[in-house]
């Protein structure tokens, strides 16, 4: 499966560089969402200001970034919850499991949002939180308001600078 989406992945950005010297919105999704997964760790906010000098609007980016993330944390974090309970807690042990739950239900919204502040954690944490399994809702809710808050900040950044 790795390998499949590697190589779309390639096959898709790379033709298009090659091709026509510059990115597509289809591009950017496939790029985008695949950068998000938490096997695939790929620092994708950096392809906001590739494609903001492309020409490409605040509003379009902004709508893509957001569905592409979330639809990609909704994997995550569906990959989490199917992870069987007994096999994490001897992972971790259950006193520790039992410990880690409890610091989750505490300050969970708030872990959430400001992992979502910075590239990379945010996917890995999306799995955490399925195998936690936190409150579908509430992580949604949390996940999205913290990818609100990165990219309408690296969006209004760059229109202010260009």
């Amino acid at each position: 499966l790795i390998m499949f989406l590697i190589f779309i992945l390639s096959m898709t950005l790379g033709r298009e560089l090659l091709l026509a010297g510059q990115g597509s919105l289809s591009s950017f999704v496939i790029v985008h969402f695949s950068g998000y997964l938490f096997f695939f760790l790929l620092p994708v906010e950096a392809l906001i200001p590739y494609y903001y000098s492309l020409g490409y609007s605040f509003s379009q980016l902004l709508i893509l970034a957001m569905i592409t993330a979330i639809a990609a944390q909704m994997i995550d974090y569906g990959i989490g919850r199917l992870a069987p309970s007994h096999i994490t807690e001897n992972l971790v042990g259950e006193r520790r499991y039992e410990k880690i739950q409890k610091f989750v239900d505490n300050y969970g919204g708030r872990i959430i949002v400001f992992f979502n502040l910075f590239p990379l954690s945010s996917s890995v944490l999306s799995a955490i939180a399925g195998v936690l399994e936190y409150n579908f809702w509430k992580w949604a809710f949390y996940s999205s308001l913290g990818l609100l808050i990165k990219y309408s900040v690296i969006l209004f950044v760059l229109a202010k600078w260009f």
